[in-house]
């Protein structure tokens, strides 16, 4: 892989938020998600929701903006504020996986194999 493109998915790798967990967000817990986005908003009521509506990390990273505001998070840039950290923790899983792949010399955390 050219070094030049390694670096720069690295270094959106190390722009991006990541979870504490030691595998990919698709195989999160509802509590793993619920710290998740503790962790990025700060706010317990998005937590809360995710409790009650039982979002896995795999449904987490389904969310759309409508689904979000028929489980109640509002107001809209709130919505929009969340999707972004969606797009960032995407964009993160799918840069690591493409890195494990071609051979980077960081594989993802969560180890594959």
């Amino acid at each position: 892989m050219d070094t030049r493109l390694q670096d720069g998915a690295e270094a959106l790798l190390e722009g991006c938020p990541t979870a504490e967990v030691s595998r990919p967000a698709g195989q999160w817990t509802v509590a793993e998600v619920g710290a998740w986005l503790t962790a990025r908003s700060g706010a317990g009521e998005l937590a809360e929701l995710v409790r009650e509506h039982a979002i896995s990390g795999r449904a987490l990273l389904r969310l759309t903006e409508g689904t979000l505001r028929r489980m109640g998070v509002a107001p809209r840039s709130r919505c929009r504020e969340l999707l972004r950290e969606l797009l960032r923790l995407r964009l993160q899983q799918e840069l690591e996986e493409l890195l494990s792949i071609v051979g980077g010399e960081h594989p993802p955390r969560w180890g594959h194999g």
